[in-house]
């Protein structure tokens, strides 16, 4: 038995300090509260494709997707962010919840960010990448299990919005 003591004791730290991980990531998370219904239309320009990749997640960030904005179309849009606005993003995250699709709370309400303005369509350009990361996005750090979107905010040169969304699932 002498002989196995160390391995024991080794074990029996290593099995302590999985424990203590698995505990912190359970008393840090923080899932986002479902905000009002939304009804506005997603997908309804021609020419405009928004894709998303499979979603990854780690358990400090949350979820991060990827996504890209591709457009075949001679109207341009503009994908934009007021540093003076309440919300800190033209992207949004929403969970369907009873029947209908909720955007999802920010974990805060001040946002600190410039004005920024991209084109997309037209001779402005064909593309547009870009992540959502949950955390650093205002989306807390976990999801529970449901279905889900990503959509994203357009502007057409007359001010009208339109809406382009990308499902996923969390299992």
């Amino acid at each position: 038995m002498k002989r196995y003591r160390g391995w024991l004791v080794l074990l029996a730290a290593a099995a302590l300090c999985a424990g203590g991980a698995w505990l912190t990531l359970q008393v840090t998370a923080e899932y986002p509260a479902l905000g009002d219904p939304v009804s506005y239309p997603v997908n309804q320009v021609d020419g405009f494709e928004l894709t998303i990749e499979e979603p990854s997640w780690s358990p400090f960030n949350g979820y991060t997707i990827r996504w890209k904005v591709t457009a075949n179309s001679e109207d341009v849009y503009a994908f934009s962010i007021d540093g003076n606005d309440s919300e800190p993003d033209f992207s949004y995250l929403e969970q369907y919840a009873d029947g209908q699709w909720h955007r999802l709370q920010y974990s805060q309400d001040d946002f600190g960010h410039n004005d920024i303005e991209f084109l997309l369509g037209g001779d402005e350009s064909t593309s547009l990448e870009g992540s959502v990361v949950q955390k650093y996005d205002y989306y807390g750090t976990r999801l529970e299990q449901g279905n889900y979107r990503l959509v994203l905010k357009m502007t057409s040169e007359d001010g009208t919005p339109h809406y382009l969304a990308s499902e996923f699932a969390v299992e």
